[in-house]
Order: C-alpha cells, then structure tokens, then sequence
C-alpha cells in the first residue's frame, strides 16, 4: 500500500504542475477553458492531496505491524538509547508540530527475523528530546515525517 501511495504521489506532483502549465497554456491561446480538462484537473489534484496527507498514518500502522515481528538487532548511527527507541517506536503516533524542524537526519535500523527496516531518525531543533522519524524506504517517507518519538536522550 505504501509503495503505491508514495507513486501517486510522485507522479501527481508532476501531473500537477504539467496541468498548470496546460491551464496556462489553454487560457492563453484558446481563451476559454474546457470544463472536463478542468474536473480532471481538481479530480488528479484531490487525489494527490489525499495521498499525501494519508500517506504517514498508513506508513505508522506498517511500522508497528514489521516491529511486531521478532527483532533481532537494532543499530542507531545517533547517540539514542535504542531500546527506549525500539518501544516509542512500536507505539509511534501522530504529534502536532511546534514551529520546529529536525536536525541532521542519521540512520537507525532494525533487523528481524523477516527483514531489515531502515529509518531516518532527527533531533527536533526546539526539543531535544523529540525525535522526527522517517521512512527512506518511499519517496514521500524520505521527504517527510511519519511521525515523532519522544526520547531521553543518552548521557
């Protein structure tokens, strides 16, 4: 579901500026619009939007079902306590945002019985003990969060 997600995504964006440039390109030479090239494009630009804001609730829901596989070692490139990572982890939900964004990004991977999963994990710039978490797998998990952890960090 997520790889097909994060396509239509993708290949929405760029339909979308494609159809801004033949909106322009209509109004200018032809001087009135064609009402069915109009629906089709709030149809593929509802779509996108759709997809993109649903995108990180069904990314956390396949987290917590691969975690809740038999994990067999947990490697963090950042200076976290990954079990305590590992647990928000498999609990991981929707935050609001503070007006803040993530820090440099660095790796975090879970390998289980089945597969490796390989996160992005960044320091929130406002709080350091919230953690942004990415999914580098998909596209739009790369571009943006799927959700917050909040950590102790490690002393």
């Amino acid at each position: 579901m997520l790889s097909f997600l994060s396509l239509i995504i993708a290949v929405g964006g760029v339909a979308t500026v494609v159809c801004l440039i033949v909106f322009l390109g209509m109004m200018l030479f032809v001087k009135r619009p064609n009402p069915k090239i109009i629906l089709g494009m709030i149809a593929l630009f509802g779509v996108t939007l759709v997809s993109t804001f649903t995108f990180p609730s069904v990314a956390r829901s396949e987290l917590r079902d691969r975690l809740a596989q038999e994990i067999l070692t947990v490697y963090s490139a950042g200076e976290i306590d990954t079990e305590q990572a590992l647990h928000e982890l498999k609990n991981i939900a929707y935050v609001t945002g503070k007006n803040s964004s993530p820090g440099v990004r660095f790796s975090f991977e879970i390998k289980t019985a089945a597969e490796v999963i390989r996160l992005q994990l960044a320091q929130d710039s406002n709080d350091s003990q919230v953690y942004w978490v990415f999914y580098p797998e998909y596209r739009a998990g790369a571009m943006n969060d799927i959700g917050k952890i909040v950590l102790s960090t490690a002393d």
